[in-house]
């Protein structure tokens, strides 16, 4: 009984990865993409990897917009955003990068177009 609950929650789990939205795969692809930007080397590196081809396998949008957002993923590592330590933190400059209008107005650029091809 319990191999088959864990079954239907492992099937739920991949479902919900496969019906997100373009624009929140996208978002996801962004933040992975800075991740691996960000951390260079190990493990974080290799899982961003993972993560940023995943979500551009399972979206729609064409390769042009993914590397639209490389040159704003070096320039929001830039920012500033240094702890009460004195470190940067760089998962936050990803997590904000992902959620940024930024992000968003070159999602919505390249699926206007999209659009406008397909009509």
């Amino acid at each position: 009984m319990l191999s088959v609950m864990v079954l239907c929650n492992a099937a739920r789990a991949e479902m919900a990865f496969k019906q997100q939205t373009e624009l929140k795969l996208f978002q996801h692809y962004a933040q992975a993409s800075c991740l691996a930007t960000a951390f260079t080397k190990g493990e974080i590196h290799q899982q961003a990897i993972s993560a940023l081809n995943g979500y551009r396998e399972f979206g729609a949008m064409p390769l042009e917009a993914y590397e639209e957002l490389n040159t704003p993923i070096q320039q929001w590592l830039q920012k500033d955003y240094k702890t009460q330590a004195g470190k940067q933190n760089n998962l936050m400059k990803c997590i904000d990068f992902a959620e940024s209008e930024l992000v968003t107005k070159v999602y919505r650029g390249y699926a206007a177009e999209s659009l406008d091809k397909n009509n």
